[in-house]
């Protein structure tokens, strides 16, 4: 079977459930594994590492699965208040997986494509430990302080960008 046949059964399937979501016959919750299943399974079918451009139907899998997954355990009796800071980690973890899953394995790629998705990781982790910190309270007064030190480390960077592309230029 070839790909665009493959897309076409995807494409389908896709508006078979958008239907049966819009007669009613899903939950928002239960929908959202269907849609983070269903990019998941066009991922594997159209040949998962095999190709490097596949990552695109892992990415919004992946992160509708930490979706329905912080809805579900948000809704569930036992947590009552779920931290918001719980929302970022579970995006945090989709873009690791889909580092571990899929780029990671591409050896012969340059360094930003193979680990472009540890960077949105780091990020979103930085932001759940600042949500995490926030919403114990003590932590408050310091959030004035943590604008600065962003405001500092972009700053940084850029003079880190400058001075490196000098360096290169010199060497080559």
């Amino acid at each position: 079977m070839n790909r665009t046949t493959k897309g076409g059964i995807l494409l389908i399937i896709a508006g078979v459930f958008l239907l049966l979501n819009q007669v009613g016959a899903f939950s928002g919750q239960t929908f959202f594994y269907i849609l983070a299943f269903g990019f998941i399974a066009a991922y594997v079918l159209l040949g998962a590492r095999k190709e490097y451009g596949n990552v695109g139907f892992l990415i919004p899998g992946t992160v509708l699965l930490s979706i329905a997954i912080y809805d579900a355990v948000s809704n569930s009796l036992v947590f009552n208040e779920l931290n918001p800071a719980f929302f970022f980690l579970g995006l945090a973890l989709s873009f690791l997986a889909i580092f571990l899953i899929h780029t990671y394995w591409f050896k012969t790629l340059d360094h930003g494509k193979r680990f472009w998705p540890v960077y949105p990781t780091l990020g979103l982790l930085i932001i759940a430990v600042i949500i995490s910190l926030g919403t114990t309270g003590k932590w408050l007064e310091y959030l004035n302080l943590i604008n600065y030190l962003w405001i500092a480390a972009l700053i940084a960077l850029g003079g880190w960008l400058i001075i490196s592309s000098q360096k290169s230029k010199k060497t080559s």
